[in-house]
């Protein structure tokens, strides 16, 4: 047995170097930050001059925050309209992609290439496609159409939206990949007997495709919810200028990550934005488990 396990370590020396930097990594750029952040969360302090430990006082703040309440809102309405669509995309164009025809490899690096690109870069570009004039890009065609100018941003109800159609279109191209990989792990034969059996395509899909795929919806789901819940670029660029703060137009797009960073620099002040961090920590380990149970028992076969 003591042979066993010394032969069992001396074969996984090799890889221990890689073991301890990462480690290494994580404790020092992930843990050790977490946990200075919690020490933080029950002082008032600016990090320079001012350092006084107030115990439950900031989180006691979060409670009675109404801003906070709204920026929860906005975030969670932002991930009802991206987490369902993203996904129904992704694994759409997945389906489509994952046939054999000519270029399809073309096809395939194209609907990636936007989640390569910075979002702050997309973000810039469609502010401007989404122009509230009439001569803006959409209005246009929109225009063309017959269909009024629409003020998109400018809309409490449309700027929503909006952030969420940018963040699917940056994004759905990593879950067409993921999607794309569960499908090419599905036996061809079993969509072939169904075939044979006089299964069409929407029986295979739903009945076959959908049941097997469930370890790569399970993934992209609890990584688009993870995603949705720190929105945050698209919020800072295109609605927020020189002239107005970021989240407007009301505080309609204020999602908790640009309150927290708000909270934190406008006034310079540490402490209540930790404890604002840190529900959402746990908001995001709460929301996580309990999709992990809900999808992993919806899609059971």
């Amino acid at each position: 047995m003591l042979q066993r396990v010394l032969k069992s370590i001396k074969g996984s020396i090799p890889w221990y170097p890689f073991i301890v930097v990462n480690a290494a990594v994580f404790t020092v750029f992930n843990l050790v930050p977490w946990i200075s952040m919690f020490d933080i969360s029950f002082r008032d302090t600016d990090l320079l001059s001012r350092n006084e430990f107030i115990g439950l006082d900031n989180y006691v703040r979060l409670v009675q925050d109404d801003l906070l309440r709204k920026s929860l809102v906005n975030t969670f309405a932002y991930l009802t309209m991206y987490v369902p669509a993203v996904l129904a995309v992704s694994l759409l164009v997945a389906i489509l992609v994952n046939r054999k025809v000519f270029g399809v490899k073309f096809f395939r690096a194209a609907y990636f290439l936007p989640n390569v690109t910075s979002i702050a870069v997309l973000s810039l570009i469609f502010r401007r496609f989404l122009s509230p004039r009439a001569d803006g890009p959409i209005n246009y065609m929109l225009g063309l159409a017959g269909i009024d100018p629409q003020p998109f941003l400018l809309s409490v109800t449309q700027a929503l939206p909006s952030l969420a159609t940018i963040g699917i279109w940056e994004s759905f191209g990593y879950y067409m990949v993921i999607f794309l990989a569960g499908l090419q792990t599905i036996p061809k034969e079993i969509n072939e007997a169904a075939a044979i059996d006089g299964a069409n395509a929407r029986q295979r899909l739903r009945r076959i495709t959908v049941p097997l795929l469930n370890p790569s919806i399970v993934l992209a789901s609890v990584i688009g919810v993870i995603y949705g819940l720190q929105l945050f670029t698209q919020v800072y660029v295109m609605t927020g200028s020189p002239s107005k703060l970021p989240g407007g137009p009301i505080g309609s797009t204020t999602s908790v990550v640009l309150y927290i960073v708000q909270s934190a620099f406008r006034p310079l002040e540490m402490g209540y934005p930790s404890a604002a961090a840190m529900l959402l920590f746990v908001i995001i380990m709460v929301v996580t488990l309990v999709q992990l149970r809900v999808v992993q028992r919806r899609f059971e076969y």
